[in-house]
């Protein structure tokens, strides 16, 4: 049995202000009435290789592209700008495979322990979510080892990956409930998170992509 651990929403006290959507009046083209993408920025802890960075971008396109929405990424370090729709995301402790893991966390086993988690204030879903890169590493130890050593930054990102998904489903539609199947689960294994493969679950992918698309008509609301 794989050990399995909570994606759990957590109740954050914070305030957020959302950027205002930006001025196209002046402005038309054949793309115009495509979704807005998603900016996703990235903020770090600690540095965190490129390679590792890349993998999880690319699962976390394929895992949200088959909904039609987009992404652009951006990192904190780079300057700011207006977007339609948004969510910034931390990535915490240290994001690299060769990384040591603390004595303390082999103790706990990983049980429980929350990868990522989405902020909530008065019920509202805020765009802001946490990518907990230690308890990730705690928790496909095994699977990382498997691979040559050469691969396990792609691996690790693909987790990553799989944990920004899915706050990016409560993000998008707004929700604190979870799917019954699929990435949307409350609970991943280790396996999950390494797999060559896992996708959405059909019926939360339609959801995804009622959203994007609620968002693209006119009056829709930005995030």
């Amino acid at each position: 049995m794989h050990c399995r651990s909570a994606l759990s929403l957590a109740l954050l006290c914070s305030t957020a202000v959302a950027a205002p959507p930006a001025n196209n009046s002046n402005l038309t083209s054949p793309s115009s009435n495509l979704t807005p993408p998603l900016t996703i920025v990235i903020r770090s802890d600690a540095p965190t290789p490129p390679r590792v960075l890349r993998a999880m971008e690319r699962e976390v396109e394929s895992l949200t592209g088959p909904s039609g929405i987009r992404t652009n990424w951006v990192m904190s370090t780079e300057p700011p700008g207006v977007f339609e729709q948004l969510a910034v995301v931390t990535l915490h402790g240290a994001c690299r495979p060769v990384a040591p893991i603390s004595p303390s966390m082999w103790l706990s086993r990983g049980e429980g322990d929350t990868l990522g988690q989405t902020q909530v204030v008065d019920g509202q879903v805020l765009p802001f979510a946490d990518v907990r890169c230690d308890p990730i590493r705690q928790l496909i130890a095994r699977e990382l080892n498997r691979h040559p050593r050469q691969d396990r930054e792609d691996v690790l990102g693909r987790a990553m990956g799989r944990v920004l998904a899915h706050e990016l489903y409560h993000i998008v539609l707004r929700t604190t409930s979870h799917g019954r199947n699929g990435l949307a689960r409350e609970a991943q294994s280790s396996y999950d998170l390494t797999a060559d493969r896992d996708n959405f679950a059909p019926a939360d992918e339609r959801r995804l992509s009622q959203a994007a698309g609620d968002d693209a008509e006119p009056g829709g609301s930005g995030r």
